[in-house]
């Protein structure tokens, strides 16, 4: 049964990995506003044309997103209580904390940053919230791969 669960966990986290590659697709052309919002390498154009095009997804992609990591946790301790508590589950859960305790820290003011601001409205805030959100979707793209990589471990690994 736990190998269910595993694998279940590992398609959650291949969908987020799905979801937050897609997303650093479309923000290629700007990842240069999240080390500096005032870069030349994106322009003032592409900039408001990819905050537009993140207001199209921002009410969807949120809820879907948070859908996804709450059954991952929930899949995750009833992976962990399965496998009798041993150390990869502790360890796949103390990452998987870890990481979402970042991103939850993070999430709502860089999604209000974005959202809550026209994309014709100040560059100065199209380009500073566009950067910070571009930041938060890579760290959340490691945080999807990090643990799909995990459960596929946890899939063939010891304790089987």
């Amino acid at each position: 049964m736990d190998i269910v669960v595993t694998a279940v966990a590992a398609i959650c986290f291949a969908f987020a990995a799905g979801i937050f590659t897609v997303l650093s697709y479309i923000e290629k052309p700007v990842w240069s506003l999240m080390r500096d919002p005032t870069s030349t390498a994106a322009s003032d154009d592409t900039a408001r044309l990819i905050h537009g095009e993140l207001n199209r997804v921002i009410r969807l992609l949120p809820p879907t997103m948070k859908t996804t990591m709450a059954t991952a946790t929930v899949l995750l301790l009833t992976q962990a209580w399965l496998r009798d508590f041993d150390w990869l589950s502790l360890g796949a859960m103390a990452v998987f904390a870890a990481f979402m305790t970042y991103l939850l820290f993070h999430l709502e003011a860089r999604i209000k940053a974005v959202a809550e601001v026209p994309s014709d409205g100040s560059i100065t805030a199209v380009r500073d919230g566009l950067g910070k959100l571009a930041a938060l979707h890579h760290v959340g793209l490691a945080m999807a791969v990090t643990m799909l990589a995990l459960q596929l471990t946890l899939i063939g690994g010891p304790g089987r």
